[in-house]
C-alpha cells in the first residue's frame, strides 16, 4: 500500500488542540476500483474503452460523514489530470486506450483532524491471458476492485461521536453497481488484516505529521 501523501498544511493559528480518544480505533471499510467497458464499433485508436474509477462503501452506504472528497491523479497525458469529487457517488468516468496506475486521494472530514490519505490503484481494460473470457464484451465489463478499511487510530472525540451515532443514509445510484463485486465479511476480513496494519500506520503518520505542522 503506498504511503501517505507528504504535503502538510497550514495549521490554523491559536487552535485549541482537539481531544482525541486513548485506547480506540474506528473502523470504516471502503472499497475503490475500476470498471472498464469496450467500446466496440464505437472505438477507434485512443478511444477503445470507457471506464470509471470509484471508491465505495462495500454495504452501499454514504461515505461522506467520513470522506469530504477525493481526488483522482490520471495519467499526465489526460486534459486536466488532476480531478476532484467533492460528492457522493465518488466516480470518475473517462475514455482512452492505455492502462496506467491511478493515484486516489482520499480527504476526509474537517472534524476528523487528519490529514489525506494517498492509495493506487491499476486500470485495467482487458481480462488476463487464459481467463474464461476469451473475447472482448461491451456488455460484460472488466472490473477490479479492492477491499480494505480506513484505520483511524485515537480518534478526534467529536469525530467519533457523530461517525458511531448517525446511520449513514444510502449511497447514490450508480450505474455500475450491478456489476460491482458482493463481499463476504469472513472472507475479506482474512484480505485486509494485513492491509490494515499499512492504513493504520499511514493515518498514524498523517496525524503526527500534522501535530508537528500546527507546532511550528
Amino acid at each position: 500500500m503506498a504511503e501517505a501523501s507528504a504535503e502538510v498544511f497550514p495549521a490554523a493559528e491559536q487552535v485549541a488542540p482537539r481531544k482525541r480518544l486513548d485506547n480506540t480505533e474506528l473502523v470504516v471499510p471502503i472499497c475503490y476500483g475500476t470498471v472498464a467497458f469496450w467500446l466496440g464499433k464505437k472505438a477507434d485508436e485512443y478511444h477503445s474503452h470507457r471506464w470509471t474509477v470509484y471508491v465505495r462503501s462495500p454495504s452501499g452506504e454514504e461515505l461522506n460523514h467520513i470522506i469530504s472528497k477525493v481526488v483522482f491523479k490520471l495519467h499526465d497525458s489526460f486534459m486536466n489530470p488532476i480531478r476532484v469529487v467533492e460528492a457522493a457517488p465518488y466516480e470518475l468516468t473517462e475514455t482512452g486506450w492505455g492502462e496506467f496506475e491511478i493515484s486516489i486521494t482520499m480527504h476526509f472530514t474537517e472534524d476528523s483532524g487528519e490529514k489525506p490519505i494517498e492509495i493506487f490503484h491499476p486500470l485495467k481494460l482487458y481480462e488476463d491471458a487464459g481467463s474464461s473470457i476469451d473475447r472482448q464484451s461491451t456488455k460484460k465489463p472488466v472490473v477490479t476492485e479492492d477491499y480494505d478499511e480506513l484505520v483511524f487510530s485515537e480518534p478526534v472525540q467529536d469525530f467519533y461521536e457523530r461517525v458511531v451515532n448517525v446511520k449513514p443514509a444510502p449511497a447514490p445510484s450508480s450505474e455500475l453497481t450491478q456489476h460491482l463485486p458482493v463481499h463476504n465479511d469472513a472472507e475479506e476480513l482474512a484480505k485486509i488484516k494485513a492491509a490494515r496494519r499499512s492504513l493504520a500506520e499511514q493515518i498514524a503518520e498523517s496525524r503526527l505529521q500534522l501535530e508537528l505542522g500546527e507546532a511550528t
